[in-house]
């Protein structure tokens, strides 16, 4: 405040100084001269016409197109390229793959540089490489200084043409996806427009499937190798460069880097399925009680593309139903009504496949009915009352007075004339819009309003605190009839999702015979008889001893340098004593556990017919001079783990996987090598384990030696119960 009248003081003082304020300055207000005009009748010149800039086109031999556009205001190269990919192409009992291959195609290295090589070589040049798939499409992006171009763009071709896809960087990925679902019921409007779609399109459509924890663990390092040799091909690709160099040079750079990519024989670009919907009317509400606002969502699926005749008078029907601060809905839900944080609403249309309409509101909870009603009621009412003629003025200069925007940076201009490239459309189709929307009558609004508007065949979905609304969602309601949906995060795939298809019940298949072979060679029908086992192990001077009684009865005692360390797990119940007590182990904490002994193998042997239990065959591998068959494991509980089994006796001899510290978040991976097999009941086992487990911070190697194995012992009572402590749990 004292800031304030300093600064008001020193401005008084100064207009006084000049005469512009004060007695003299009031005795002159009549000489005041006036304008003699009416500000209504000004008028203006025309707006000049524009010309963007024109990008140099090139097609290489494999069917890459290339558009280059110089720019020497600034010392950059930039470059993006589109591929034609994404979501919708993935399986669905894989959901994630897409964005998962998509982050590790950048992080996880290139067959001739590791993950932490890339990165060195982009940080001491400034440069920057992204890559990225979406619904429909990827994309990847470069950006260097013009000086380092030559060294950055080799960098950017490797990262699109041979990703290396490192397994540690895979495991971060997922563990990142993981993390995402965890929060994504966090925002109300997130919520909102995925749910949204799945009514729309229906939970199962490929525009409204929702990635789950169980198919993000099903996603392999091959699956991301297939979608990319799948996908990413020359011919399903469009590159834009853009920035400070001289096209010839440029062109000579790229056909350098990508002129050699083959395309796969037989390979075509994909064509994105249709989405599949039907316009029906439903009320459907997310109970959210942490809120005390509702986020509200109504509309149903489009009709047209941008190809149809009709797409200028679409687009001018969204500014006058929802443009900004003139358009119906903010004019009468938010400022004559007051029933709006935020209202609006849009009719899309998608280049090859329709859009959607939808209206949306934000509004405090007990008027969630009332502002319901009321965007309805605009967006019926535009079927009924045609533009005015100052509605229909005012949408058409907000469309035409913004359309130079259109062209603001290089990058716009080449990733519209990628998208045209892309969808077969004329090059010039914006332009051709501009000219049909300034023909465009308000009768035109009008009827395609009445054609493509549909209130009465409307889905509305509602994200609120129901308890706290002033009217029933049953009001707006033909029977009375609200879904309650639900959102609740599954942690096990339903059994309707289970179900494999295609190659991957080949791969199955072919697991589950390798697993039998496996089998057999460690002692085949030996394991049957099996009802117990007691093992004792020394690792590094720690002596341990397990005892399983099949099929889920765990005893495991463990002497460190802290003490003595008891778990027990009586099928139902795992309980931990320790130095400081007894006490129940967390679901976690069990899963754990469960999650090791599934990776001991006798106990996988003797178990291998769980119907939790599936295998996949993943090819064959060669690791020190040795062939291995690879299996991947995923077992009832715990990570899956891929088993690797001599080619020639078809025992398991190494097991590898990817992990996370449950307290760090970061990244382990885990490799064994089972050595000394011997033979314990007519069954053989591996004696010796070496394991090494690498982090961000190095290698840790321990080695564990089997000293005495128990087949079908004399177990004493009472040995798979654990007493808890008094005030367990406070």
């Amino acid at each position: 405040m004292t800031r304030l009248y300093s600064f008001l003081s020193v401005s008084l003082a100064i207009l006084l100084a000049v005469g512009a304020v004060g007695p003299a300055a009031a005795q002159q207000a009549d000489d005041i001269r006036t304008a003699d005009y009416d500000v209504a009748e000004l008028t203006y010149p025309d707006l000049r016409d524009f010309e963007p800039p024109q990008p140099e086109r090139v097609e290489l031999d494999n069917g890459l197109t290339v558009f280059l556009l110089e720019d020497p205001e600034l010392p950059q190269v930039n470059a993006v390229a589109r591929i034609g990919a994404g979501s919708v192409y993935e399986p669905a009992e894989k959901r994630g793959l897409a964005s998962v291959t998509g982050t590790v195609m950048r992080t996880g290295g290139t067959a001739s540089m590791s993950p932490d090589s890339v990165n060195v070589v982009l940080e001491n040049r400034g440069a920057t490489v992204e890559t990225s798939f979406g619904e429909t499409s990827g994309s990847a992006f470069m950006s260097t200084l013009s000086d380092n171009v030559d060294a950055v763009l080799p960098v950017f071709a490797e990262v699109l043409q041979t990703p290396a896809f490192d397994k540690a960087k895979l495991q971060q990925a997922k563990s990142q996806q993981k993390s995402i679902i965890s929060r994504r019921n966090d925002n109300a409007r997130q919520i909102a427009s995925r749910e949204f779609d799945k009514i729309l399109y229906g939970e199962d459509s490929p525009y409204a499937r929702t990635t789950e924890y169980y198919t993000i663990d099903r996603i392999t390092r091959e699956d991301l190798v297939d979608f990319h040799e799948q996908y990413v091909q020359p011919n399903n690709l469009i590159l834009s460069v853009w920035g400070d160099f001289e096209a010839d040079a440029m062109e000579e750079k790229i056909r350098e880097q990508f002129g050699d990519w083959t395309v796969d024989d037989g390979f075509e670009p994909p064509t994105p399925p249709a989405p599949e919907a039907n316009r029906d009317y439903s009320v459907n509400v997310i109970q959210k009680s942490d809120v005390n606002q509702s986020t509200i969502y109504m509309g149903h699926p489009g009709e047209i593309t941008r190809r149809s005749d009709d797409y200028a008078s679409v687009t001018l029907m969204n500014e006058v139903l929802s443009g900004g601060f003139s358009g119906r809905l903010f004019q009468q839900v938010r400022k004559e009504k007051g029933l709006a944080y935020a209202v609006f609403g849009n009719y899309s249309a998608g280049y090859q496949q329709p859009g959607r309409f939808f209206a949306g509101v934000f509004s405090k909870s007990p008027t969630t009915v009332e502002a319901t009603n009321a965007v309805m009621s605009e967006v019926e009412r535009m079927r009924q009352e045609a533009p005015t003629e100052e509605e229909l003025s005012l949408a058409k200069d907000s469309y035409l007075n913004s359309f130079v925007f259109n062209f603001d940076s290089e990058r716009e201009i080449l990733s519209r004339r990628m998208t045209y490239e892309y969808h077969d459309y004329p090059a010039d189709f914006l332009r051709q819009t501009r000219n049909e929307i300034e023909q465009t009558t308000a009768d035109d609004v009008l009827s395609v309003a009445q054609q493509y508007l549909h209130p009465d065949e409307s889905h509305i979905l509602v994200v609120g605190n129901r308890e706290a609304f002033s009217d029933s969602l049953s009001t707006l309601t033909r029977d009375g009839a609200v879904n309650e949906i639900d959102i609740s995060i599954p942690q096990t795939p339903p059994e309707s999702d289970s179900e494999p298809t295609g190659a991957d019940k080949e791969a199955i298949a072919a697991g589950q015979k390798l697993m039998a072979s496996a089998k057999e060679a460690l002692g085949g029908s030996a394991f049957d008889p099996i009802e117990n086992m007691r093992v004792v192990t020394n690792q590094e001077g720690n002596e341990s001893t397990l005892v399983v009684q099949l099929p889920d009865q765990i005893r495991t005692e463990l002497t460190t340098p802290m003490g003595s360390i008891t778990v027990v797990d009586d099928g139902e119940t795992m309980r931990m004593k320790t130095p400081q007590g007894t006490r129940t182990a967390p679901p976690s904490a069990r899963g754990q556990v469960k999650g090791q002994l599934w990776r001991s193998l006798p106990y996988l042997m003797a178990n291998l017919d769980d119907e939790g239990l599936s295998f996949r065959a993943q090819g064959d591998t060669t690791i020190a001079d040795t062939t291995y068959r690879a299996v991947q494991v995923q077992p009832p509980a715990g990570t899956a783990y891929t088993l690797h089994l001599n080619a020639e006796t078809m025992r398991p001899e190494r097991l590898s996987l990817e992990t996370t510290n449950p307290r760090s978040g970061a990244t382990v991976s885990v490799e064994q090598s089972f050595r000394d097999f011997r033979e314990v009941s007519g069954v053989r086992l591996p004696y010796t384990t070496h394991t090494v487990r690498s982090t961000a911070q190095g290698e840790q190697e321990i080695t564990a030696t089997i000293e005495r194995i128990d087949i079908n012992a004399e177990l004493e009572d009472g040995l798979f119960t654990l007493e808890a402590s008094s005030g367990e749990g406070s």
